[in-house]
């Protein structure tokens, strides 16, 4: 996590320069520094946390990086229009150095007896249960990217330009308002019935948003996909945890968020290549996939998956 805050820094530092190949140099490092935040603080997450608090520990995490985004972005804004672009991000770059201060004292929580790295990356990468599970990653941070790509030019078509802001907000509004809540539901009533109620969420979201030809359509279309989203990430970093023991915890992770990341990608070059209504039933065809695979490995359980990874990585 302190590499990857030191490249975040970095690449803000590296902005205010206005040189072109020292930006590539710096977005390649910050690739790379994203990779290994992201799954550094979801491993800590769960390796810091009990069980039966996991997805409350997950909704303060979303809530706080939807509430920072948001504040980051107005402080941001602020400070551009009173100042140069150069002295903001300036100041932008020293922010990440409050949290390298922070991260330097937290206890340092290693995975247990785990010998060859390689080997157990290429066992997750392998692990057919894995892959199976990683479809909730996939279709989650598809329809996200959908998010990203499709519905603002929607609410333009339908609306106008100045809702975009309004109602691209509840992306940011709904993960800071209820986030933490669900991440606590789903520690009382347990993460699969949330999987599938986040699911039947996103299902009438995404018809909704097909036959959005009237603004009433498309507003409930938005709410439903942010609240799905807003239940579904405590419950996928919470999820990890579920299913990981503590010698594979760190390989499944990585292969989780690199699988949430094929799906934001695809979302993306699907929604520049198809300017149509039909990309929302491409998302319901992938969200039903999504189930049809699920079914029989949440019928199960998660201590039967968590069994059944295990040996295949074994």
């Amino acid at each position: 996590m302190i590499v990857g805050v030191i490249f975040y820094a970095l690449f803000i530092f590296v902005l205010t320069t206005k040189v072109i190949l020292l930006m590539y140099a710096a977005s390649i490092l910050l690739g790379i520094g994203a990779s290994l935040l992201w799954t550094g603080q979801n491993t800590y997450l769960v390796r810091a946390t009990k069980k039966k608090s996991r997805g409350t520990n997950a909704g303060f995490f979303g809530r706080s990086l939807y509430l920072g985004s948001a504040i980051g972005t107005i402080i941001l804004g602020f400070f551009i229009s009173k100042f140069s672009y150069q002295w903001s991000f300036l100041f932008a770059a020293f922010l990440p150095c409050i949290s390298l201060f922070l991260l330097t004292k937290l206890k340092d929580l290693r995975s247990e007896g785990a010998k060859n790295h390689l080997l157990l990356l290429q066992r997750a990468l392998t692990s057919k249960t894995a892959w199976r599970l990683s479809t909730i990653w996939f279709a989650t941070f598809f329809i996200n990217g959908l998010a990203i790509g499709r519905i603002p030019i929607e609410i333009k078509n339908i609306m106008g330009t100045n809702y975009i802001g309004y109602l691209s907000s509840l992306f940011y509004v709904m993960p800071i308002l209820f986030t933490f809540w669900l991440g606590k539901l789903s520690d009382a009533r347990g993460r699969k019935v949330m999987l599938l109620f986040a699911f039947l969420l996103s299902l009438v979201g995404l018809i909704s948003l097909y036959f959005s030809h009237q603004a009433i359509l498309l507003v409930i279309g938005i709410v439903f996909i942010a609240l799905y989203f807003s239940m579904m990430y405590p419950s996928t970093l919470a999820l990890v945890g579920d299913v990981a023991t503590k010698n594979n915890l760190e390989y499944l992770t990585a292969f989780f968020w690199m699988m949430r990341n094929v799906g934001v990608v695809s979302a993306l070059v699907l929604s520049a290549f198809i300017q149509t209504k039909a990309i929302y039933i491409i998302s319901i065809a992938a969200l039903a996939i999504s189930i049809i695979i699920l079914m029989p490995l949440l019928m199960s359980g998660f201590p039967a998956i968590k069994r059944q990874i295990s040996r295949e990585m074994a």
